[in-house]
């Protein structure tokens, strides 16, 4: 019994899921067909409809007639397959055929999508054709309008134009044919062919309205301008060479070919060839330009020599004044005193270069006295001099002041030389003060050099000519040989001193401690080989062994006692 109970539960679950399936299906089938039926609205046959009453013609009608098919087509096509289509699968799910329902759906899906892409090409493309007529309408009202304000500015201003006029007349004229056959296309319901139209009367216009702009300054520029500045170019040019003025350029041959270039814009005026025109109006005025600044430049060039030329004679005098003045002063040192940093040769270049410009001067001058100036060469090169003359001024100025402190510096080295002799004489004055037995041999042979030096030093300073650079580096050493002279006659001396002090100390344990005796045996060996260095270590060493600190104790004395003579 409960196997049949089992069963029944089985087979009503079964048709429960089954009678579900079968409502999900009816459902997407429903939104199938809703999503078909908003293929087609309408919107398209009442396309149809409406451009139907425009009675088009030619090019468009082809087109229209094309897209209409097109349109019958797919709803006699695809849009009645999808309503078949959808019909089978409502069958096949009232028959529990799910499988077909499944493949049928996917289907309809399909070919749902590729109908409303191609119904909404058609509705697009017959969109175009029925706004053609109304945007072609717009246009030429637009192209028009542009039209007439051209033709009214050509008419009112006629003479701005000049040669151009005629040319422009044509061109009117042209247009206006080009507007009147394109609106009779487009009324006459060939809006397609019509639109092609439209483009070349839009390219007209366009190019008619640029001409009309910017065709008046350019023919002013060429008809009155042009002539006018090259009338003036050459009267300048007649009046200044009469002046005896020289140019850098050939003003004459510019202006031929600044006039070939407005021969040329002439015929551009008259073939309404704006760009050209522009190009070469710009052309033209860039070379006027550069034929004014020619003659500008000689007339600002002649004002600026003539008004430098004085004070440049006097720069260049002075300058040379300078360098004989120099040259004398070196020649009288030089027979003194070793010049070491090629003042002499320096001070002949420069008179050298002094001269050239000497002579650049006074050719300038010839020049403009005999009317073969070209002035602005004259200030470049007037410009030139004057920055070398300044450069030779401060190169003789370092010169003299490298020269002139020499007689100062040999005073100075004499004044040097004595002091050296004094501080010997103090060192030897104050070794013999204290009295010593004798002096080591190496303190005496460095004695020797300095002397040496010294006396060298007097022989260098009482030749006919000095060296006062060799001389300073004597000096130097010598000074630092001096010093260390002084160092030495404080050591010897203070270690003279300080060993007698020692061996007074020793006495009172020679008696008691043999290693003392004997020390002050060896010291006093030392010291008679004027080894006083040597004897004082000997017996402070002794010393410290028996008394320790005894050694810094009579140090101490004997310095607190000295009194150092040799600054």
């Amino acid at each position: 019994m409960n196997w049949i109970i089992i069963v029944l539960i089985i087979i009503v679950l079964l048709a429960l899921g089954v009678w579900g399936y079968q409502l999900r299906n009816t459902r997407l089938i429903h939104e199938l067909d809703a999503g078909v039926a908003t293929i087609d609205t309408g919107a398209v046959p009442g396309l149809i409809r409406s451009i139907q009453q425009l009675s088009l013609t030619g090019d468009s009608l082809e087109d229209f007639k094309s897209w209409s098919q097109k349109y019958q087509a797919l709803v006699d096509g695809e849009l009645t397959e999808l309503q078949t289509a959808l019909l089978d699968v409502e069958q096949a799910n009232k028959q529990f055929k799910f499988g077909q329902v499944k493949d049928g759906m996917a289907n309809i899906d399909a070919l749902q999508t590729a109908a409303a892409k191609d119904m909404k090409q058609i509705e697009s493309h017959l969109d175009e054709i029925k706004a053609a007529e109304a945007a072609n309408a717009k246009g030429l009202k637009a192209l028009r309008n542009d039209y007439q304000e051209a033709r009214k500015t050509v008419l009112a201003k006629s003479f701005a134009f000049g040669d151009a006029l005629p040319a422009l007349e044509a061109s009117l004229q042209a247009i206006a044919s080009q507007l009147t056959t394109t609106t009779e296309v487009n009324v006459g319901g060939d809006p397609r062919r019509a639109q092609n139209a439209l483009k070349q009367v839009k390219n007209g216009v366009a190019a008619l309205k640029l001409q009309v702009k910017q065709l008046p300054p350019l023919v002013n520029s060429v008809v009155n301008e042009f002539p006018a500045q090259l009338k003036e170019i050459k009267t300048g040019y007649q009046q200044l060479t009469a002046q005896h003025f020289i140019f850098t350029e050939d003003v004459p041959a510019g202006v031929a070919a600044v006039q070939g270039l407005v021969d040329q814009a002439e015929a551009q005026i008259k073939q309404l060839d704006v760009t050209e025109l522009t190009a070469n109006t710009a052309t033209i005025a860039d070379k006027i330009d550069s034929l004014y600044a020619v003659m500008e430049k000689e007339l600002k060039a002649k004002a600026s020599v003539l008004d430098q030329k004085e004070e440049l004679r006097q720069f260049i005098n002075h300058a040379m004044q300078q360098n004989r003045t120099l040259n004398i002063e070196l020649d009288h040192l030089n027979q003194s005193y070793q010049l070491n940093h090629d003042e002499i040769k320096t001070t002949n270049d420069l008179k050298v270069q002094l001269d050239a410009i000497d002579q650049s001067f006074n050719q300038a001058n010839d020049q403009i006295a005999q009317s073969k100036a070209v002035y602005s060469d004259l200030l470049a090169q007037f410009t030139h001099d004057r920055t070398d003359l300044t450069e030779i001024e401060k190169k003789q100025q370092a010169i003299n002041a490298s020269v002139s402190g020499l007689r100062e510096t040999e005073r100075k080295a004499l004044n040097q030389v004595d002091a050296f002799e004094r501080s010997v004489r103090d060192v030897r004055y104050e070794v013999s003060r204290h009295d010593l037995p004798g002096l080591p041999k190496a303190y005496r042979d460095f004695f020797k050099v300095v002397s040496d030096e010294i006396l060298q030093l007097k022989d260098d300073m009482d030749q006919v000519k000095i060296d006062l650079d060799a001389i300073a580096k004597t000096l130097i050493k010598v000074s630092a040989d001096i010093d260390q002279l002084k160092q030495q006659s404080r050591d010897i001396i203070g270690a003279a001193g300080l060993c007698e002090q020692l061996l007074q100390y020793a006495n009172r344990y020679k008696t008691s401690h043999e290693a003392v005796a004997k020390a002050m045996t060896d010291a006093a060996a030392l010291y008679a080989k004027y080894d006083y260095q040597s004897a004082a270590d000997t017996i402070a060493t002794a010393l410290e062994q028996v008394e320790p600190g005894s050694y810094k104790k009579v140090a101490d004395d004997y310095n607190a006692q000295q009194h150092d003579e040799l600054v």
